[in-house]
């Protein structure tokens, strides 16, 4: 009976010296997650990454004034989550507020001393890419944390820089001057006219021209450029255009090239339509091209 009653004090004991260790370490998490905050309310973005490095490849994240630690806990033994509340009141006097997760991963020696990822700690949906992502099915249901999501972005960027250059190429291809003419006038000026043809299946805006007038020898004098139409160079169609440039010096020879806004070819590629599968199919064209490992 005696042996029996040692048993359980010493597993007592023991239960108390974990629930002890444990408490240090939710401790620990909760102050470093407090000394993080108390960075962002001091936008210092050095000290910001000296507790949460993963913060230095987020586009934006929310600002704050306060926070209240609502919960932390135990996730596994190598991972604890800290639940907080963050306060924050903007110029104009508006209060906000909204609940962010952080999660902390415990370092070799045992320590929670910095934040491995957050969940809610800035608004996805303001990214430009956030829809892309989604339609394109590079964002998964299953990117739920702040780290994963701007990991997901970054992989975006590269299919969305793949398709811009697709398109531009395809412009340039396939939009075309067919015929152009132009002749010196009074003052050393010239003028001209031209037609470009659109053999594209798109509707393309703010379709410019760039002209280059030359000597004998080939070398530039001076350039000129202007609009084609301010209009949309509409699919199939072929557009007339005329110019004028007001001094090209001795010029006895010029060419003539087409430029394409590409900010225009960026928001057609971010908001076309897709299937969801784009993402998986570019990836898997990479790996057969260039034979990497799956």
């Amino acid at each position: 009976m005696k042996h029996l009653k040692e048993i359980v004090i010493i597993s007592i004991i023991s239960l108390l010296v974990v629930s002890c260790g444990k408490n240090e370490k939710l401790i620990e998490s909760e102050e470093t997650v407090t000394n993080f905050f108390n960075s962002v309310e001091k936008e210092n973005p050095e000290l910001m990454k000296k507790y949460y490095p993963e913060i230095s490849s987020f586009d934006s994240y929310y600002k704050s004034d306060s926070i209240l630690i609502k919960t932390s806990c135990f996730v596994n033994d190598s991972l604890i989550t800290v639940s907080i509340t963050n306060y924050f009141t903007n110029g104009f006097g508006k209060k906000s507020n909204n609940i962010v997760d952080l999660y902390l991963p415990s370092d070799s020696l045992g320590n929670y001393s910095l934040i491995g990822d957050s969940k809610g700690l800035t608004a996805h949906s303001e990214n430009e890419m956030y829809e892309f992502a989604k339609n394109t099915g590079c964002l998964l249901k299953t990117d739920t944390t702040d780290v994963q999501m701007n990991k997901k972005f970054l992989d975006s960027q590269l299919l969305v820089y793949h398709y811009t250059l697709q398109k531009l190429l395809d412009f340039q291809t396939n939009v075309n001057v067919t015929d152009w003419s132009w002749e010196t006038g009074y003052g050393g000026s010239a003028s001209g006219k031209g037609i470009v043809k659109n053999n594209t299946t798109f509707n393309i805006p703010n379709v410019k021209y760039t002209i280059k007038y030359k000597d004998r020898s080939g070398n530039v004098i001076t350039t000129d450029d202007g609009y084609v139409t301010y209009d949309k160079l509409r699919a199939g169609e072929a557009q007339s255009f005329t110019f004028y440039s007001s001094y090209v010096g001795s010029a006895s020879r010029a060419s003539i090239i087409l430029n394409f806004d590409e900010d225009m070819i960026l928001e057609y590629v971010l908001s076309d339509d897709y299937t969801g599968t784009e993402y998986k199919e570019y990836m898997k064209e990479l790996i057969q091209k260039y034979n990497l490992d799956e």
